[in-house]
């Protein structure tokens, strides 16, 4: 029978539940910090959060001991990090503010807060001069959806994706075919499967799109050239907070997507590459170096600048595409970055960051007890753009 060990601060890190064994996702990443956090004077609970709080309650959670994930009792909590892609239910939250210290809500109890939609998280960063050049043009597409007016604009095609939605699912192409009445719609159904549809009636396209807004919101961009023999791939860099509560450049990885995949997503079957080596390749070494200079640039503003609007943040996966030209464009902003790209690194250290700094951070907020309601927009000690972007040697840096 399992025992628990003395007493500790003890995070929680809430995924959601599923099935086989473990009964959660991201399963390694939880195992790794589990492994981890004694290091940290942190005892890590995983907590499953079930997709019916009406047929299952939040009593369980898991720690990894001997090898072994073993179920127990939820203890008292000190931290919370949250990994659910989708946001807690007011169930949820209430439920878990019963393991939490008496008075303390589960803002304040944060590890880190969760930016919102990609088109809020566009309006801020577009609001910067200095940031307006490296974004796409993005509109939110509204119903009816003028996507002849954007056509004309952007001929190459343009790019729907999900305002709140992640590994390239219900991702889309819309360009014109062969002739001049056909349109062509490609990419990515909600199970991450590949589809294509030719449409040879302007008001049958129109009526698909009304569809398919219909079930979610959606924000439309020009289709960029983002690929590397005929792949598509994009630049993953890690930004995390450090155990000074320090942004810090972690690391830089390529991801490329499938042969005929619209995205790089390892989810839709990608791979993984270290950035330098891929890029000199790609863009050759000059190009190359002054592609991860402008990384590591705006590495140092982003993450400063989404806190001063949306509140303490711990760790953001930056995602950068590069087009036949050279030029940089900022693609995406995940405040929930998975880590699977950096698995693929073959340099461990950088690798053992991505688990470890979430931990160091984690420690740097129980001792400094600036534990705060993390929605709020403010500065927290050394997260603003002064504290600078402490320098990693990486590869492809």
């Amino acid at each position: 029978m399992y025992t628990s060990s003395p007493k500790k601060d003890t995070m929680a890190v809430l995924v959601r539940e599923a099935e086989g064994s473990p009964l959660f996702t991201d399963e390694r990443f939880c195992r790794q910090l589990c492994v981890e956090s004694p290091r940290y004077g942190i005892r890590v609970v995983v907590i499953p959060i079930p997709a019916d709080l009406a047929v299952s309650s939040i009593r369980r959670g898991y720690v990894y001991h001997q090898k072994q994930w073993k179920n127990i009792r939820i203890p008292s909590l000190d931290l919370v990090m949250n990994r659910c892609l989708r946001p807690l239910s007011r169930g949820a939250r209430q439920q878990l503010e019963m393991y939490l210290p008496l008075g303390s809500g589960l803002y304040q109890r944060s590890w880190s807060s969760a930016l919102p939609g990609k088109w809020e998280v566009h309006r801020v960063l577009s609001r910067s001069t200095t940031l307006r050049g490296l974004l796409a043009p993005t509109s939110r597409a509204r119903r009816p959806v003028p996507w002849k007016i954007w056509l004309a604009r952007w001929p190459k095609g343009l790019f729907f994706k999900p305002a709140s939605g992640t590994h390239g699912r219900n991702t889309f192409r819309l360009s014109r075919g062969e002739t001049p009445s056909a349109w062509i719609v490609e990419g990515r159904t909600a199970s991450n499967e590949n589809f294509c549809i030719t449409f040879h009636q302007a008001e049958d396209v129109s009526s698909w799109l009304e569809s398919h807004q219909a079930v979610q919101k959606m924000i439309v961009q020009p289709y960029l050239e983002l690929s590397h023999q005929g792949r598509a791939f994009d630049i993953r860099a890690l930004v995390q907070k450090n155990g000074q509560g320090r942004w810090a450049l972690t690391g830089c990885m390529v991801r490329e997507g499938a042969e005929g995949s619209l995205t790089s997503n390892l989810h839709g079957g990608g791979n993984a590459y270290p950035a330098e080596a891929y890029l000199i390749e790609r863009y050759g070494k000059v190009r190359t170096a002054s592609l991860l200079l402008q990384i590591r640039h705006y590495a140092a503003l982003i993450p400063p600048l989404l806190e001063s609007r949306f509140g303490r943040l711990a760790e953001l996966g930056l995602d950068f595409g590069a087009d036949a030209d050279g030029q940089l464009w900022l693609i995406e902003v995940n405040s929930k970055p998975g880590r699977t790209s950096f698995a693929e690194a073959q340099d461990e250290h950088m690798h053992a960051l991505t688990y470890t700094q979430p931990l160091a951070y984690a420690r740097y907020l129980l001792q400094q007890y600036v534990l705060a309601d993390v929605s709020r927009p403010m500065k927290m000690p050394n997260s603003s753009s002064k504290a600078g972007l402490k320098r990693i040697p990486i590869p492809g840096g």
